[in-house]
């Protein structure tokens, strides 16, 4: 019988063997936190690389190969320069050599080539793992996509400027642990700091769950996006439920798809909508397995990214193209709905004036019907207009608390005895830069807006109230109703062009929206407060204006006064049923008309020497010259010629950013025939006063633009006023030393040699009592007190129309005179 032999045991094996198994374990726990580092890079939604201390990468994760299209074996060498924009790629280089020779972390945006070739902007960062004596090891870098964000150039910086400061507390963090590495414990503390980094520096929610062999899913940590978002605390979360912490529906599709992400074995990517602090926000989530070392339960690690801010600007930008659209739309329906209306009209006018006395009672009713259903047709068309903000507007200087006053009768008339009426004004006389008669149009669209709000009857208030603040001194106008209200669905809705709650056939769903593309055209602002039975109240604001009020335009004419004495007209127009209604209503104006199809033969017509007196033009026509340029050579050729244009949509070609040009005069389609006569006569018709010498009044313009002189001094020689041109200052003051008389000085205030103030007090010391007047783009100009002392001074501000140019020379010229 054998015996065994006895164990023989020396000095030290016990330490020797305890020291071996700490090695391993040790071992055992730094492959581990390398799997859990790759398994976190790999499922990240940003691209993740290293290098060695040279700068040679040497490892991309799978988020560079998805979007580059990289294959593996090119993860070494120089292959992923090919990928960085050739504009970027000097640059990029030159700061990652110098982090390279320098240590420094490197940071640098550039442009990355997606698989489409198509390219995106990245934001690239990376920082070195030292040894123990400082040297760099090893480059970790991390690139985030920004192009999303970088088109909002506001949350960029914000988001950047986090980035890069909570990096760079993580650079320090992890350059104090690099300094104490020692052995292979202190390398497991630098895998552990790297991932502590990562996970906490990231824009993204990062979580980590354990699963069971049973399926059981509890939480292990999560960093500090989701410790915000949820209210946490990471240490708190430690083998809780998802569902105790998490939105109970979240938790539970959260939980549906990681057991999906483990019985799959592969990373699972989905999007999911939560409510997270009373809102709703949309996430884009990212699970990815990790195998536990000891093969017992599977541990996910997730990535949830907040998408919320990505769907509303792509929603605002679907809206705004959508809206861009209809406004596109709306402008070509004007026109050619505009025409078809002017020959309506005209047709109408014509025909009540061939009939005459021997139309029966029946007849004129069919007119008058037919008429009515032209002008609501146009009335449709220029809120159209009004809603794409492409109706031509003649702003001027508007007591807007005087306006709503006036409004009174017209309100009542317009309300019904059972709308009681009340209209406040503070004091103050605060002027607005505004188109009068559209702005009577805005209220009065509110007040039948709140009445019908009201259909057995009730209150209506409007007050006007000056409002002064250090962002800019406003009016605003609000219209209120204690009405039925509106819901919050309803109310958010009410600017949507033909969203209506009134009956089909009570409204075209196009009141507010006109009110709103009026104000904003107007520089203004529209705003709206309503609650289910507590009423509406509507906010218009203006900015102020510091000119004075433009004063009221006269009473029409009678149209005994308004008919043509056989002045030659040029009606120059495309549309054959327009052309021929325009030029019969002419003709029955008392005038000899000539027709041109198109601008072609207009010119040649022009350049033959026949006599005419006025121009009357289309604004939007088809080939060369166009309209504008006809009207201007035309002018240009005859001094003495009227040009009047006729359209209905006239964007782009004689109206810019709203307001008619300075030098044109416009009526628009379809017009009446009593409209048409007197604008003609009013063109025909205008001259200047003369001064005492029996001469035309001398104006010297003073403006450096050409372009803009060029247009003042047309419509000034238009109006039989001489003008005398300078461009600066200096000509200013030897125009005003020559012999002949200066009667008015019309200058801009930005000069290129002097202010347009200091030439003006140059021209009060030598020429006392001259009126001068001020052309500007400021609302805010006022004239010194000294200025305004010593002669009449006006302020005409840019863009004016060719009636405020007018009146204000004509109150200069009983004083030139």
């Amino acid at each position: 019988m054998s015996s065994a032999s006895p164990a023989i045991t020396r000095p030290g094996d016990d330490a020797a063997r305890a020291h071996g198994d700490g090695e391993a374990d040790l071992r055992s726990q730094l492959a581990e936190s390398g799997s859990w580092l790759e398994a976190l890079s790999e499922a990240s939604p940003q691209i993740v690389w290293s290098a060695r201390s040279d700068g040679a990468p040497d490892y991309f994760n799978a988020r560079w190969r998805a979007y580059t299209g990289m294959a593996p074996e090119e993860a070494a060498g120089d292959a992923w320069m090919a990928y960085i924009h050739p504009d970027d790629l000097p640059e990029t280089l030159a700061r990652w050599n110098r982090s390279i020779a320098t240590g420094e972390p490197f940071a640098m945006e550039y442009r990355l080539r997606g698989r489409g070739r198509t390219w995106r902007w990245f934001l690239g960062q990376a920082w070195p793992r030292r040894d123990a004596s400082g040297a760099v090891e090893r480059w970790f870098g991390v690139a985030t996509d920004i192009d999303d964000v970088a088109r909002h150039g506001v949350e960029l910086e914000r988001l950047v400027a986090q980035r890069t400061a909570d990096l760079d507390r993580a650079n320090q963090r992890v350059a104090a642990e690099a300094a104490g590495r020692r052995d292979e414990a202190s390398a497991r503390r630098d895998v552990d700091a790297l991932y502590a980094a990562y996970i906490d520096n990231t824009p993204d929610g990062v979580f980590v769950v354990s699963v069971s062999p049973r399926g059981q899913i509890v939480a292990e940590t999560l960093n500090r996006v989701l410790e915000a978002a949820l209210e946490v605390r990471r240490e708190r979360v430690q083998g809780l439920k998802l569902g105790d912490f998490i939105p109970t529906d979240m938790a539970r599709t959260l939980c549906e798809k990681i057991a999906e992400c483990v019985s799959s074995g592969a990373p699972l990517r989905y999007e999911e909508t939560a409510e997270i602090g009373g809102a709703s926000r949309v996430f884009e989530v990212t699970l990815a397995p990790v195998a536990a070392m000891d093969g017992v339960g599977i541990r996910v690690v997730g990535s949830a990214r907040d998408l919320t801010e990505r769907r509303e600007a792509e929603q605002q930008l679907r809206q705004a193209q959508k809206m861009e659209a209809v406004g596109q739309l709306t402008g070509g329906i004007a026109h050619d709905f505009n025409n078809l209306l002017q020959v309506v009209k005209g047709n109408l006018d014509l025909l009540r004036h061939e009939l005459g006395t021997t139309a029966t009672p029946a007849i004129e009713k069919r007119l008058r019907d037919a008429m009515a259903g032209a002008e609501r047709g146009a009335k449709l068309t220029r809120q159209l207009l009004a809603f794409s903000r492409r109706q031509p507007l003649a702003p001027k200087p508007t007591d807007v608390g005087a306006l709503v006053v006036s409004m009174t009768d017209l309100l009542d008339r317009t309300l019904g005895e059972t709308i009681e009426v009340t209209i406040e004004r503070e004091e103050g006389d605060w002027c607005a830069l505004v188109d009068p008669a559209q702005l009577e149009n805005a209220v009065l669209n509110l007040a039948i807006n709140a009445r019908d709000a009201m259909p057995e009857g009730g209150a209506l208030a409007i007050a006007v109230r000056n409002v002064a603040s250090g962002a800019g001194d406003v009016i605003e106008i609000a219209v209120s109703d204690r009405g039925a209200g509106m819901t919050p669905a309803v109310l958010a809705r009410v600017f949507e062009p033909f969203f209506s709650t009134k009956p089909e056939g009570r409204g075209t769903g196009l009141g507010l929206p006109q009110v709103q593309g009026f104000i904003e055209q107007s520089n203004g602002g529209i705003a709206i407060e309503s609650a289910p039975g507590e009423g509406t109240t509507v906010r218009l604001s203006l900015p102020r204006s510091e000119a004075a009020a433009a004063p009221a335009e006269d009473e029409l004419p009678q149209l005994a006064e308004t008919r043509g004495r056989g002045e030659r007209i040029l009606v120059v127009e495309d549309d054959d049923a327009v052309r021929s209604a325009v030029a019969d209503l002419l003709a029955t104006l008392g005038y000899a008309v000539v027709s041109a199809a198109d601008t072609t033969e207009a010119a040649r017509l022009l350049d033959s020497g026949e006599p005419f007196d006025l121009l009357l033009s289309d604004v939007v026509m088809p080939g060369t010259p166009t309209p504008p340029d006809l009207a201007l050579s035309a002018r240009l050729a005859r001094p003495e010629l009227k040009v009047l244009f006729m359209s209905g949509y006239a964007e782009d070609a004689i109206v810019h950013h709203g307001r008619v040009d300075p030098d044109v005069h416009l009526i628009e389609k379809p017009y009446r025939k009593e409209a048409l006569a007197l604008k003609l006569r009013q063109l025909l018709d205008g001259r200047p006063r003369a001064t005492a010498a029996g001469r035309p009044p001398r104006v010297l313009v003073v403006e450096d633009e050409p372009l803009i002189a060029m247009g003042i001094a047309d419509l000034l020689a238009s109006f039989g006023y001489e003008v005398i041109e300078a461009a600066n200052a200096a000509r200013a003051k030897a125009a005003l030393e020559q012999p002949e008389p200066i009667d008015v000085v019309l200058t801009d205030l930005g000069l290129p040699d002097m202010d347009g103030e200091a030439l003006a007090e140059w021209i009060r010391g030598r020429k006392p009592g001259i009126p001068i007047v001020f052309s500007t783009g400021r609302n805010d100009f006022q004239a010194p007190p000294l200025l305004t002392a010593g002669g009449p001074v006006f302020v005409v501000t840019k863009p004016f129309d060719s009636q405020t140019l007018r009146r204000t020379l004509d109150a200069c010229a009983p004083v030139a005179a």
